[in-house]
């Protein structure tokens, strides 16, 4: 690819409010109606992409300040958390200067999808660069595939379709397609009710994923049970969204949570159960990891009325809260959303 312009691009993370793990080809063929639940966020990555006459490849994270230099993108492996960008312009063929500036709103390994909407914002400024085009589900087909690529696990797809379409969704997975339903939700109404609290402790999401994934291929009963309930709480929330049941959100978050901690021990850390406790003792609903769990952040769902003495509490106990909004814009480019 031949790269002609400056290209500045955004894209959102996300959510995750039911059915995460789900999202995992083949587990989802084995649990009828499966159904993942996520909500598109403000806190997005953003990503700067220059070509450059100098045959150099040059790389700023601006939340670091941090810049590197390499001749060839192959040799980006070598560092440490900047693999992706590797990962890509191989696939690409770039083969010129380029300067790329990046910076995310979330901290790396909050469980919001941040490499994934990082993946998606620099693909997306790539091929506009080059002038390519193609359609969003073989967008997401090809950003699923370079992050499998890299993190050398089974990735699921959750994640990458706030990052492309925004906006609350139910994500219905069937053999051989995934139905996307766009939830009429008003967003202040779920807003109104969630905390997004970072726990300080960033987690690593193939980890606890691949060992539930061969847990669940290898016929463990209980994984497949386990299963089974947070998909019954998935499609609890989808019909109580389309209601507007906010109670009943609020439950079926609760329940998907019960069943997800037991799912692998790694799951929930000393931290979080430290959390769960005390929100739970000033009337939070339910308090659920977000991504893999491991660390990351956690989302609470709250009556509206509790919000801000939970959060006084959250602060409290030495808890970073994140304001967010949810978006109905996905990947954009200055503004201009990808077609």
């Amino acid at each position: 690819m031949r790269l002609e312009q400056a290209v500045e691009a955004r894209a959102p993370t996300r959510i995750d409010l039911a059915g995460g793990t789900v999202d995992l080809w083949p587990l989802y063929l084995f649990h009828p109606e499966a159904v993942t639940v996520n909500a598109a966020i403000d806190l997005c990555v953003r990503v700067r992409v220059v070509p450059a006459k100098k045959s150099v490849i040059r790389l700023t994270d601006q939340n670091v300040n941090r810049t590197l230099e390499w001749k060839t993108p192959g040799k980006i492996s070598g560092h440490s958390g900047y693999e992706l960008f590797a990962q890509a312009l191989r696939h690409f063929s770039v083969k010129q200067g380029l300067r790329i500036e990046f910076a995310s709103d979330v901290p790396r390994g909050a469980g919001l999808a941040g490499s994934s909407a990082l993946l998606v914002a620099f693909c997306g400024a790539l091929m506009r660069s080059g002038k390519q085009r193609i359609r969003r589900d073989r967008f997401l087909a090809l950003v699923r595939d370079i992050e499998t690529c890299l993190i050398k696990v089974p990735a699921g797809m959750q994640d990458y379709y706030p990052a492309l379409w925004g906006g609350v969704q139910a994500l219905w997975w069937k053999p051989g397609e995934v139905l996307r339903e766009s939830l009429p939700v008003l967003p202040g109404e779920l807003e109104k009710r969630l905390l997004l609290v970072y726990t300080g402790t960033s987690r690593h999401s193939g980890t606890n994923n691949w060992e539930v994934f061969k847990r669940h291929l290898d016929g463990d009963r209980k994984v497949h049970r386990l299963f089974g309930k947070i998909v019954e709480a998935g499609q609890e929330m989808v019909t109580a969204l389309r209601r507007g049941d906010f109670r009943g959100v609020g439950k079926a978050m609760a329940a998907e949570a019960e069943a997800r901690k037991r799912l692998f021990p790694g799951i929930m850390t000393r931290e979080i159960r430290s959390l769960e406790s005390a929100v739970r003792r000033l009337g939070a609903i339910g308090t659920k990891v977000c991504g893999a769990g491991g660390g990351g952040c956690v989302v609470v769902y709250v009556d509206p009325e509790d919000k801000a003495r939970l959060r006084e509490k959250i602060r409290e106990m030495g808890f970073q809260d994140l304001p967010f909004k949810i978006v109905k814009k996905g990947l954009s480019f200055r503004g201009i959303e990808y077609p």
